[in-house]
């Protein structure tokens, strides 16, 4: 091509970018913020710092005491699912379970063996259906007894 065509097109974009750049630099020049100085400390407000670093230090104590805890609470559970796994031991797992959690087995029945599980309990919905509901043991569930969750709207539970 012939330069004489693309000369004035070249100085139009050379134009344009030393506009661009000086709007750049004089965007830059303008920008003078000075940082922002704290404002002199008051009682108060080094008395409320206090207090909120109290609280802190109290708040962090309390968090230890419930994490301990619950450290032992886990060990606590932990022993009771291994004595409910091993269910051929002498005298039962609800002797053998008082005995790790330190309550006095009592002579009463248990009342969950006393409870027929005659119901079906939806575990997707949390409903309860009756043996002559048609959700009776259709879906995704376990028996359950008679005033578990919710009572099914067909059926009555």
């Amino acid at each position: 091509m012939n330069w004489k065509i693309l000369r004035p097109f070249v100085q139009y974009l050379l134009l344009a970018v030393l506009l661009l750049l000086a709007g750049l630099f004089a965007a830059f020049a303008d920008d003078k913020t000075k940082p922002t100085k704290p404002g002199p400390e008051s009682q108060e407000a080094r008395e409320e710092l206090r207090k909120i670093r109290d609280s802190l230090d109290q708040l962090r104590d309390e968090h230890a005491k419930l994490k301990e805890e619950n450290g032992l609470l886990r060990k606590e559970n932990q022993q009771l699912r291994r004595l409910l796994a091993d269910k051929g031991e002498p005298g039962g797992v609800a002797a053998a379970a008082a005995n790790v959690v330190g309550v006095v087995p009592t002579n009463q029945p248990n009342t969950e063996a006393k409870t027929q599980l005659t119901h079906w309990f939806t575990t997707s919905n949390g409903r309860r259906h009756n043996s002559r509901c048609r959700y009776f043991k259709t879906t995704e569930g376990r028996r359950c007894g008679p005033h578990e969750g919710k009572a099914c709207k067909l059926c009555g539970g």
